[in-house]
């Protein structure tokens, strides 16, 4: 239990499974008229969702665009297309993949993040980096400390789980 590749590895669909399309994505688009037309082909088929598009007030000024999801109304920033359906995540029932990962793949995750943000290689099995030109050196300490507890994590937990496998290789049966 708990060990390495333990976990929901099945179950929902995830949103990175689903074509989607961001409210952000259609700026371009004059977002003041009040619908949205979404049209794509499914196996050969012509579908044509017509959206609806609201909007609210900011704090400080401005407006942010919503889609109105067509099954449950509900504003929404992403829209999944599946089939013939469009509707938001929760219609379509989709987890995120964060979701899903492991501890032990969200440690790597993690690890991985800190290494772009430093401009390194992914993969902590690469070397560690230089400090990349315009970071502050207290900004490169900080993180690479952080980077190096995730890695820390990850040894100690792949130890302990190599440890628990080869004592229950070693015990008689």
């Amino acid at each position: 239990m708990g060990g390495l590749g333990s976990g929901r590895q099945f179950g929902r669909r995830t949103t990175n499974q689903v074509t989607s399309i961001n409210i952000k994505s259609i700026s371009g688009y004059d977002l003041e008229y009040a619908s949205y037309q979404i049209r794509y082909k499914y196996q050969d088929k012509p579908v044509e969702h017509n959206v609806q598009i609201t909007n609210t007030p900011c704090n400080y000024g401005g407006v942010r665009y919503w889609f109105k999801c067509p099954h449950c109304r509900g504003r929404v920033g992403v829209l999944y297309l599946s089939g013939v359906q469009c509707a938001c995540r929760k219609c379509f029932k989709l987890a995120y993949k964060s979701e899903r990962e492991t501890w032990h793949d969200q440690q790597f995750r993690k690890a991985d993040n800190l290494r772009a943000l430093l401009g390194w290689q992914p993969g902590i099995a690469h070397a560690d980096g230089y400090k990349p030109n315009g970071m502050h050196w207290k900004t490169f300490y900080r993180l690479k400390a952080e980077h190096d507890v995730y890695v820390q994590r990850i040894f100690g937990h792949t130890a302990a789980w190599c440890a628990k496998v080869q004592a229950r290789q070693q015990a008689p049966m």
